[in-house]
């Protein structure tokens, strides 16, 4: 094949099957075309950047480099399909499914409970299996090293990384460690039917042409074939992940298949690495060479190491990364920063030759038909100094605040600094572009480290120097240039280790990561087994061979896809929408708006919602930026996606919007409710402050948080004849109806809303998936075929809320001994610009935490701000409550001069106490929890070895914490859930469709363990149904932590109804086994099925509370604020 003949068709093995695919749209990604086909949705797609790891599948290619076969794992989402031309490819279904046989690796993160939602675990696994592929014996610090890509939201990573750890070669055998048997790497051929499975993606036809070329002169013969269109040249293309709104480009040029780029050499003087190597092989190469560059090579490879993650780094190349920094101002390229640290130098090509280029000067140069063709990386000299640093929100996986490389040439006699080569001081994050800090540079020359002016006099003329422009996202400008400041001092002191104090050497030691470890025990009932006997969930083997299904993974034959369109500002008149452009897009079906709703614009109204309706698309005006404005609908998800940014939308009559707490204060923008009406008050606080021995009154807030969750926003609905079915990711069935049906017009039940599953929910899905299924409904409606959402991230965070952020004033009174006499408190909560929602009044049941404090009075405010409507979020009002509170404690002992865990001791509610929201504590048992951890936790000494260690370490501090706390369970105002129970009379089994969402909470578990119990069978013969509006109608959101306590009620109520129909038979059939039992009673006419509604109530609005105790050991970098828990005992 000529190279410049467009690529029109790749064939490549999927699960040990051949695939030949033709007149695939080459925008098309690996993940796209797997997740269209029937039985591979076991390869989720949730970020869309190579950033969650859900998407990971394994790769076996050809290396470029070395010519072998290498197993990588990869992010599908942003893998080019067309870009794995003769790979072969391993999903989750290919190593394990319950037809064929688990793997062990989906074995044992089942035994290990690392599975949850589920959502996440078929890429935890395939990332596994491609690390085991390739390293069989892998060390505990390998493994955890390789799953920097992979994010679980709700299950945590202790049970994950104890799974994967199991597999190391230094794993504890007692614990069930084990390496892999090397035959269980091989891949299961998929059990799918070929011609079902190997099927072009069902796209509309593109414009874009791929070419492969074999050599570098080929590009440009492209180059200069399609002078005028977009080309875009790409290695690994996942850039695509971090700026994903650019235009598709009209010629893609995969540069894998030219051998000199990916060509690396050693030499006498350098490095050279070619253009389209990837960053972990370049890793590799510093790692296995590091003894050619002593003093920079390691360095720079550790850097690399926090650049992106393992997946990322497996096929995304160094010239690739440089090119995103060329290419945009906001990207923070610590590739580019360490780089130029060390003067290393790239060549680029045009059709007229080579030029080599300083990576400075290459910021500044015209790439218009030319193509970066090799690295060059000097070797550092025997006297060279070389640090890097990166200071970042995480560990791992997260763009720098900022970036630096330092690099000198030290005399190591007279400690001098040398002119040749000359000092490179490169900072990222301060500006558009990395910056060099060229005065200091020359300021150092010929002067000695261990000259105390010298520090001083580099430090006063850096500060002169350095400006750091304004980045709302990445830390305020303050910030940012502390810690540039602080990265010098740190180099500067690692440069002269043996000439520094002690006290001061902490700040020139990394920190350094250790190998997590973990220990639980528990106590069971066997008496009551199977109720408390520890179980792995029902479905965690399908979870985590990718057999589960989740909204998000639906294909519905002839299906259309749905994306929002949203506003671009707040607080504004709407002008004209223009959809004009979007609908001449391919694909593109229709536009959607208010004004085709059939029925009432809302998806929250009463009697729901507790204040207003909140519309599903605004009309007339918008009150923020991200609010839905309408729908665009087409053939696919992508171009929906698309289309829906092109619809042109002119706003009018835009004020200054509100946006913080404390511009609703200003404004005294503040809802009716809760209200001054709303007040607690316990005792004369006022009194017992003022004549408290000592006072103290402060202030403090903390932010909004994002859900998160695994599974987008997913709803598929289908036109059933005058009715519709509705598959929802949502933790409200009976809330999705009735917005389904109110939109729509339609009566309750002419919408059946059904729910297997949700990959986690945390609250963002009570109420706001509705929004979404009513939105897939009205074009279901309006097509009459079926249409499924799946929300993009970007979507999400724009136009769903988060939890409520909070601001508090506080007064306190106390005695000399710390215990406290009263407490005041105004809290303001951010609902946003609707109040449904709002937890300040759940806020105010939690705000004493765990401490009886006689005398209170505490004031809960919502503000109104022209942001999207807040929600509930994991802990709703409590977690902000108790962050309250525990900070005037801390308060309080900093004004007293002792441990604040003193003050929280001393202040520890007692059995029978009563909260100030007038709930008795009849079971508390803080106090002797207290102690145990004390005790366990060695706190006394651990204390001590804080306070020594502290004195001893300018630069390092630790910290050790006891926080307790109070959660109060509520049951009044939640419910009712409806239960129904099952007995099949032919081979005896049960099915239990209950009220509750099933979202990694193990609530179908538990219900299938209280049956078992009350019925007197075993677990093996019960299976959970999806929850459904007909069987279960009317139930409440699964929220609150209670949902599950109800439901298994519901279905120990239902259970006992059955149990009194078998009963007579039983007392006839003494010794019969169950199965015969149930034969006769189907025989003698019994009704084997059973339905309850359960609502628990309690007398206060407490119905009990659980306490829990923790101590937690941290360590911070004063210089930059990073930090490490070293410990935590719960």
């Amino acid at each position: 094949m000529s190279t410049l003949t467009p690529t029109s068709s790749i064939s490549f093995i999927l699960n040990g099957r051949d695939v030949q695919l033709s007149g695939v749209d080459p925008n098309t990604t690996l993940n796209e075309w797997i997740r269209s086909q029937h039985g591979l949705a076991g390869t989720k797609r949730m970020c869309g950047e190579g950033g969650c790891g859900c998407c990971v599948v394994s790769a076996l290619r050809k290396d470029p480099t070395s010519g072998k076969d290498a197993t990588i794992a990869i992010n599908s989402c942003l893998c080019p399909l067309y870009s794995i031309d003769g790979w072969q490819i391993t999903t989750v279904e290919g190593i394990g499914n319950s037809r064929d046989g688990y793997h062990p690796i989906q074995e044992r993160i089942t035994q290990y409970n690392g599975s949850q939602c589920g959502y996440c675990t078929p890429g935890m696994v395939m990332n596994m299996y491609s690390l085991l592929k390739e390293s069989p014996t892998p060390t505990k610090q390998h493994i955890e090293d390789n799953f920097d890509g992979n994010i679980c939201r709700c299950t945590g990573y202790r049970p994950i990384l104890d799974a994967m750890k199991s597999f190391a070669v230094d794993a504890d055998p007692k614990k069930g460690g084990k390496c892999i048997d090397i035959e269980d790497l091989s891949v299961k051929k998929c059990s799918m039917p070929c011609a079902k499975l190997c099927a072009n993606v069902t796209h509309t036809s593109s414009s874009t042409l791929w070419f492969r070329p074999s050599k570098v002169a080929d590009i440009f013969t492209v180059f200069s074939k399609y002078p005028d269109k977009r080309i875009k040249l790409i290695a690994g293309d996942t850039g695509r992940g971090v700026f994903k709104g650019e235009a598709l480009p009209d010629v893609i040029v995969d540069l894998k298949g030219i051998a000199s780029l990916a060509a690396i050499e050693v030499g006498a003087k350098s490095l050279l690495v070619g253009a389209t190597v990837p960053i972990n092989t370049l890793i590799a190469t510093l790692e296995a060479h590091k003894d050619s560059s002593p003093t920079s090579f390691p360095h720079l490879a550790e850097h690399l190491k926090k650049v992106a993650n393992v997946a990322v780094r497996n096929i995304g190349s160094w010239a690739g990364n440089l090119m995103l920094t060329h290419d945009h101002e906001n990207f923070p390229s610590d590739i580019f920063t360490i780089l130029e640290a060390v003067h290393a130098r790239v060549t680029v090509a045009s059709a007229s030759g080579t030029s080599s280029y300083s990576l400075n000067d290459f910021l500044s140069l015209d790439l218009t038909n030319k193509v970066i063709t090799t690295l060059m990386i000097p070797l550092s000299t025997a006297n060279s100094v070389v640090r890097t640093f990166k200071v970042m929100p995480r560990h791992q996986n997260a763009h720098a605040y900022i970036n630096a490389g330092f690099n000198w040439s030290l005399n190591p006699s007279t400690h001098t600094i040398e002119g040749s080569p000359n000092p490179s001081f490169v900072f990222g994050g301060l500006q558009a572009h990395a910056v060099h800090a060229t005065k200091t540079e020359a300021y150092m020359v010929g002067k000695s480290l261990t000259d105390p002016a010298t520090l001083q006099g580099a430090v006063k003329v850096l500060q002169e120097e350095l400006v750091a422009i304004p980045m709302p996202t990445e830390g305020s400008e303050s910030f940012r240039l502390s810690l540039a400041y602080g990265l010098f001092y740190k180099f500067y002191l690692a440069s002269i280790p043996d000439h520094i104090s002690d006290r001061v050497k902490s700040a020139a030691v990394p920190f350094t990561r250790p190998v997590s470890q973990s220990y639980q025990s528990y106590d069971s009932v066997k008496s009551e087994y199977p109720v408390t006997e520890p179980m792995t969930k029902l479905t965690a083997k399908l979870q985590a061979s990718g057999e589960a299904q989740y909204v998000a993974d639906m294909i519905e034959p002839d299906g259309l896809a749905a994306a929002f369109v949203l506003s671009t500002v707040g607080n504004a008149k709407i002008g004209k929408i223009d959809a004009s452009q979007a609908l001449q897009m391919p694909g593109v079906v229709q536009f959607i708006s208010a004004a085709d709703i059939p029925g009432t614009n809302a998806y929250i109204q009463p009697p729901l919602a507790l204040f207003e309706a909140q519309a599903v698309f605004a009309t007339g005006s918008v009150q923020y930026a991200g609010e839905a404005l309408g729908i665009i609908v087409a053939d696919t998800q992508e171009n929906a996606d698309r289309a829906a940014k092109k619809v042109n939308v002119q706003y009018s009559s835009q004020s200054k919007p509100i946006l913080t707490i404390a511009d609703a204060i200003k404004a005294n923008s503040v809802y009716d409710y809760p209200g001054e009406a709303n007040v607690i008050v316990a005792g004369d606080v006022d009194a017992a402050i003022s004549t408290s021995a000592h006072s103290i009154s402060g202030e403090v807030s903390c932010g909004t948080q994002s859900h998160f969750y695994m599974e987008p926003q997913s709803c598929v609905c289908i036109p059933e004849d005058d009715s519709y079915t509705v598959y929802s990711s949502n933790q409200c069935a009976n809330g999705c109806q009735v917005a389904v049906a109110s939109v729509l017009g339609l009566q309750m039940n002419q919408i059946d809303v059904a729910i297997k599953r949700v990959g986690g929910a945390f609250g963002g899905k009570a109420s706001r998936s509705n929004q979404i299924a009513a939105a897939c409904a009205l074009a279901a409606y309006h097509t009459k075929r079926a249409v499924k959402i799946n929300l993009d991230i970007d979507t999400n965070m724009k136009m769903v809320g988060k939890r409520l952020p909070y601001y508090a004033k506080y007064k306190a009174g106390f005695a000399d001994d710390g215990v406290v006499n009263g407490v005041v408190i105004d809290m303001y909560a951010d609902s946003g610009c609707y109040n449904n929602e709002q937890d300040a009044d759940f806020a105010v049941l939690f705000i004493d935490n765990a401490y009886h404090i006689p005398n209170w009075r505490i004031t809960p405010k919502a503000v109104k701000t022209n942001t999207t409507a807040n929600t509930y979020c994991r802990s709703p009002g409590s977690l902000c409550a108790i962050f309250i509170i525990e900070s005037v404690m801390e308060h309080i002992g900093e004004a007293l001069g002792i441990p604040s865990e003193t003050v929280k001791q001393k202040n520890l509610y007692e059995q029978g106490q009563m909260t100030p929201c007038w709930a008795s504590l009849d079971y508390c048992n803080l106090k002797d929890m207290w102690s145990q951890l004390y005790q366990s936790a060695d706190v006394d000494k651990r204390t001590a070895q804080v306070t020594v260690f502290n004195q001893q370490n300018r630069w390092r501090k630790r910290g050790i914490s006891i926080v307790p706390v109070r959660w109060g369970v509520h049951w009044n105002g939640i419910g009712p859930f409806t239960v129904m129970v099952s007995i099949y009379a032919v081979d005896s089994t049960v099915a239990i469709l209950h009220g509750g969402v099933e979202m990694g909470q193990g609530i179908n578990t538990k219900t299938a363990q209280a049956a078992a119990r009350e019925l007197g069978i075993s677990v093996d013969l019960i299976r959970i149904l999806p929850t459904n509006t007909m069987t279960s109608p009317n139930s409440f959101p699964t929220v609150a932590s209670v949902s599950s306590e109800m439901n298994c009620q519901g279905v120990i109520d239902a259970c006992k109804i059955l149990n009194s129909r078998i009963d007579p038979i039983r007392q006839k059939m003494k010794g019969a086994t169950w199965r015969e039992l149930i034969g006769k009673c189907f025989m003698s006419g019994v009704d084997l099925s059973a339905k309850s509604m359960v609502s628990l109530k309690s007398d206060g609005e407490i119905a009990y509370s659980t306490y829990g105790v923790n101590c937690t050991e941290a360590e911070v970098d004063v210089l930059t604020g990073e930090m490490e828990i070293l410990r935590s005992d719960i």
